[in-house]
């Protein structure tokens, strides 16, 4: 595999390696091991790491970097042999970690976010930026693709999917605009073709709208929707659920339990979870409020800007 120039840089990785408290000699989990970058940083603080991701471009991402000497220069072979990596879902959790002798860890680590590498060399339609097809599958075993969402659910269904999961305000709109273009000029199978149909109904709401104005609406539109299929197509509300879940009964006595999400849905589960786990004297909330990046790294990285992190603490 040919390493790419960008895949993901850490988030918060400070805030994140206090956050998980790293231990020498002590275990962790990284449900979400992307290009391996806390990873890498967690092994090199002396834990051994189960690294889970469901998309498998990851894994072979990470088993190149191991192999490749420009990937890891500083590379150490007890801490490479410390390394388990697993082609996975998190919704999995515990059958994984038990199959592997996770099954009681210093501390499990959650990034929902996805990697530059997924949106911009993936293939797979991640983005409305470019013209790739739309499939938006993590895993590519999976069935269901973007497309067969967009060309085979109803209308009705379609805004479902748009308003559960983007909170698009113009969600009838464009779920009816779909099925005109699907009955008029085919099946939907491209993010150019999704992108235009998107484009025309906001030309519509929006009637003389300055182009710069209407570039700003139309890219949050857009980067609503496409959140919205991939939610629907990898499932990721639910087996976030259900990763948190097994995730809190994986942990040892003052395990800490570490979660970056991007966006309002995500955090919700996250926040509401952990809620009900503090009230019950199960996992105690290090974190009032999430932290946030800085400015600065603001600055080195825009993405980061939505990015918030919660950290819990088993109950002894």
């Amino acid at each position: 595999m040919i390493l790419p120039t960008k895949y993901h840089l850490p988030v918060l990785l400070p805030e994140v390696l206090n956050g998980l408290k790293i231990k020498k000699g002590e275990r962790y989990i990284d449900a979400t091991l992307g290009d391996g970058g806390y990873t890498f940083e967690i092994l090199k603080w002396g834990g051994e790491v189960l690294g889970i991701d469901t998309d498998e471009d990851s894994i072979r991402y990470v088993k190149a970097k191991l192999e490749t000497p420009k990937g890891r220069p500083n590379w150490k072979l007890e801490e490479k042999k410390n390394l388990y990596l697993v082609h996975g879902n998190f919704a999995d959790l515990t059958r994984i970690a038990k199959k592997f002798g996770f099954d009681k860890v210093s501390g499990i680590l959650f990034d929902l976010g996805m990697s530059t590498y997924q949106l911009e060399h993936s293939g797979r339609g991640f983005s409305y930026m470019g013209d790739e097809p739309l499939d938006m599958r993590m895993d590519e075993r999976q069935k269901i693709t973007a497309s067969d969402i967009i060309n085979n659910c109803t209308r009705g269904e379609l805004y479902e999917i748009f308003t559960k999961f983007a909170e698009e305000l113009h969600s009838g709109a464009i779920a009816a605009a779909v099925l005109r273009t699907r009955t008029l000029k085919g099946r939907i199978e491209r993010t150019k073709t999704l992108r235009a149909v998107v484009e025309e109904v906001l030309r519509q709401v929006y009637p003389g709208i300055r182009q710069m104005e209407f570039e700003k609406v139309r890219n949050g539109t857009l980067a609503r929707i496409f959140q919205s299929l991939r939610i629907s197509v990898n499932n990721e509300i639910e087996n976030l659920k259900k990763g948190l879940v097994q995730a809190e009964k994986l942990l040892m006595q003052k395990g800490r339990l570490v979660v970056l999400s991007y966006h309002s849905l995500e955090d919700r589960v996250v926040k509401k979870i952990l809620k009900e786990s503090d009230q019950e004297e199960r996992l105690r909330i290090l974190t009032k409020r999430p932290i946030t990046a800085s400015y600065a790294e603001i600055k080195a990285n825009p993405k980061v800007r939505s990015a918030k992190l919660r950290i819990a603490e088993k109950y002894v």
